[in-house]
C-alpha cells in the first residue's frame, strides 16, 4: 500500500510540474501571443486525443436528432472546440501569474438581472455549464465584486487541486466540495449569499432527475432545484462566451420562475428541465464552446460510446 501510495505521489508530482512549467511559459508570453499558443496547444490536443475527438463527434450527432443545426461541419466544430479549450488554458495561465488586464476586457450584459434578484435577500443560485471559458466566468464575478460559493470536486491531483482553488478564490470566492455540501450550501443561501453551481454534465442515478437535452434522456443534477425550493433563492443562469480579439461577453440572464406545487419530485424534475434548457439555448448559438468530449447521453446511449 506504501508503494502503491508513493508511486500515486510520484505520478502526481511530475504531473503537476508539466503543467505548471506550461503555465508558466504560456502565462508569461505576450498577451496575443499567449493567446495564440493557447490555441495552438488546443489544435494539437485535437488531433492526438482520438477517443476524445470520437465522443464529441458522437455527441454531436446526438445533438444533430435533437435538431442542433450546425453552423458548419461536426469535424470543424470540434476542432474550434479544441481551440477554445486551448485559449482557454491560456486565459487561466496569464491570471495565474497576476495579469488581470484581461479581465477589462469582459463585457457584463444583464448584469441587472443579478442585483435585482440579490435585493430580494434570499440568496442567488447563478448556474452556468461547461460553456466558454467557465472558470472565467466565476472569476470575473468576484473581481467585479460579487463572490460566490462555488461547488465543485476535488481533482484527483492534489498538487493541481490546489493550485486550481488558489485560482478560483483569488478575488474572494469560496470553494465548496461536494462530498457533504448540501447543509453548507443551505446555510448560505438562507443567509442571502451566492452559490455557484455547474449544472451540464451527467451525474450519478441517486444525484439525478430524468429530463431531456436535445431530445434526449439524461440525468441532470437535481440539487440546484430541490436548493431552490428549499429555501426561496432566486435562480439566475450567466453564460460566457468569446466574442473575439481576446474579448468576452458574460450574460447574466433573468431570474428563472420556478414551478411550486408541493410535489417535490415533479417539480424538481419539471425545473431542472427548465435549467437545461438554458445550457441548451446557448449550445445553439454558441455551437463549438460547449464541452463536447464529456459523455453527456450516458443514459440513453451507455457509458461506452
Amino acid at each position: 500500500m506504501k508503494r502503491f501510495l508513493f508511486f500515486a505521489n510520484l505520478r502526481w508530482l511530475l504531473e503537476a510540474i508539466t503543467n505548471f512549467l506550461l503555465v508558466l511559459f504560456v502565462g508569461v508570453l505576450p498577451r496575443r501571443l499567449s493567446l495564440m499558443t493557447g490555441e495552438f496547444i488546443g489544435l494539437c490536443l485535437f488531433f492526438i486525443s482520438s477517443n476524445r475527438r470520437r465522443i464529441a463527434l458522437k455527441n454531436i450527432e446526438i445533438a444533430q436528432k435533437g435538431r442542433l443545426i450546425l453552423s458548419t461541419t461536426p469535424i470543424k466544430t470540434v476542432r474550434e472546440h479544441f481551440i477554445s479549450l486551448g485559449r482557454s488554458l491560456s486565459e487561466l495561465a496569464m491570471l495565474s501569474w497576476g495579469r488581470d488586464a484581461i479581465l477589462k476586457d469582459i463585457e457584463f450584459e444583464g448584469f441587472e438581472h443579478y442585483k435585482k434578484a440579490k435585493a430580494k435577500g434570499k440568496g442567488v443560485i447563478l448556474i452556468t455549464g461547461h460553456c466558454g471559458n467557465w472558470e472565467l466566468l466565476a472569476i470575473a464575478f468576484s473581481w467585479k465584486g460579487f463572490t460566490s460559493s462555488i461547488v465543485a470536486r476535488h481533482l484527483n491531483n492534489p498538487y493541481l487541486d490546489k493550485f486550481v482553488e488558489t485560482l478560483r478564490t483569488r478575488f474572494g470566492n469560496r470553494m465548496i466540495y461536494k462530498s457533504g455540501a448540501l447543509k453548507e450550501i443551505v446555510r448560505l443561501l438562507r443567509e442571502g449569499g451566492d452559490v455557484g453551481i455547474l449544472i451540464d454534465q451527467s451525474v450519478t442515478e441517486n444525484e439525478a432527475v430524468i429530463t431531456e437535452f436535445f431530445d434526449e434522456k439524461v440525468y441532470s443534477m437535481k440539487m440546484p432545484a430541490l436548493l431552490a425550493i428549499k429555501t426561496g433563492a432566486a435562480v439566475v443562469p450567466a453564460f460566457i462566451n468569446y466574442i473575439g480579439n481576446g474579448r468576452h461577453r458574460i450574460r447574466v440572464c433573468e431570474e428563472l420562475k420556478l414551478r411550486v406545487t408541493g410535489i417535490l419530485e415533479d417539480d424538481a424534475v419539471f425545473n431542472t428541465g427548465v435549467f437545461m434548457n438554458c445550457v441548451e439555448k446557448y449550445i445553439r448559438e454558441n455551437q463549438s464552446e460547449w464541452l463536447w468530449i464529456h459523455r453527456r447521453w450516458k443514459l440513453s446511449h451507455g457509458r461506452r460510446y
